[in-house]
C-alpha cells in the first residue's frame, strides 16, 4: 500500500508561488520579455510591482495593448523560457516530507494553470502530494472552493486540514473554508500583512513549516484516532 492509500487524520495543503517555489525572478523576466516584443519602454521599479499583479493586470499596467490576447498566447512560453529564474524552498519541501512520514496528507492549491504545473513543481514535490488543485479546477482565491475540493480529495474535513500560504487572499479563503490558516512569512505579502489579515498561526522561516504543523496536530490531540 502506497503513502496515498492511507486515510490521514490531518493535512497541509500549500500554495505553490512564494510557499513552495519563488516565481517572482521568473514572472519578471516571462512580463520583461513580452513588454519588448511588443515594443513597450520598461520601467524598472514598474515591473518589479507588477510581479504582484495577475499576468494580465501586469501586462496592461506595463503599458501592452491587447494585454489579454498577448497572455493567452505567449504569456506561458515566455514564463517557461524564464524556468531558470524559479527557486526552490528547499527547506518547504524537506518540511513536506517530514509531514508525509508522519502520515499527513499533502496537497498544493494554486492559481497557476496545469499546463505549468510540469516545470514550476519539483519532481519530489509531485512525489509527495496527493491532490493538486490548479486555475481550471477552482474559482481563484480567497473563493475557497479549490481548498475544500482538495480537503474533500483527501477526506479529510477542514477543521483538520492546514492552509499554508502566502498572501492575503490565502488567509481569506482558508477562513471561508474553515480551515486552519498558516502564513508564510518569506512570501509574497510577508508577515505584517498576513497577521494584519487574521492568519490563525505564522511561521517565521522555511524550515520551520515542518515543526510547526506537527506541533499544531500535537496542541489538537495528536496524529493519533481518539
Amino acid at each position: 500500500m502506497s503513502r496515498h492509500d492511507k486515510q490521514p487524520r490531518y493535512c497541509a495543503l500549500f500554495d505553490l508561488d512564494g510557499v513552495i517555489v519563488d516565481t517572482r525572478a521568473a514572472i519578471r523576466e516571462a512580463l520583461r520579455a513580452l513588454a519588448c516584443e511588443a515594443g513597450v519602454a520598461i520601467d524598472p521599479d514598474v515591473l518589479d510591482a507588477t510581479v504582484l499583479l495577475s499576468p494580465v493586470d501586469a501586462l496592461r499596467v506595463l503599458g501592452v495593448s491587447d494585454a489579454h490576447r498577448v497572455y493567452n498566447c505567449d504569456y506561458d512560453e515566455a514564463l517557461s523560457l524564464a524556468i531558470g529564474e524559479v527557486r526552490v524552498f528547499d527547506e518547504v519541501v524537506s518540511g513536506m516530507a517530514t509531514l508525509a512520514k508522519s502520515g499527513i496528507g499533502l496537497g498544493i492549491v494554486t492559481a497557476q494553470a496545469r499546463s505549468r504545473l510540469r516545470y514550476l513543481v519539483p519532481p519530489e514535490v509531485m512525489d509527495l502530494v496527493a491532490v493538486v488543485i490548479a486555475h481550471e479546477d477552482a474559482p481563484a482565491k480567497p473563493a475557497p472552493d479549490g481548498i475544500l475540493a482538495a480537503c474533500a480529495h483527501l477526506r479529510v474535513p477542514p477543521e483538520r486540514t492546514f492552509f499554508i500560504g502566502d498572501r492575503t487572499t490565502d488567509v481569506m479563503a482558508g477562513r471561508a473554508a474553515g480551515v486552519i490558516t498558516v502564513g508564510a512569512s518569506w512570501g509574497m505579502a510577508g508577515a505584517a500583512a498576513l497577521r494584519r489579515e487574521g492568519v490563525d498561526v505564522l511561521i517565521a522561516a522555511p524550515d520551520q513549516v515542518g515543526p510547526v504543523v506537527l506541533a499544531q496536530i500535537d496542541s489538537r490531540g495528536g496524529l493519533a484516532d481518539r
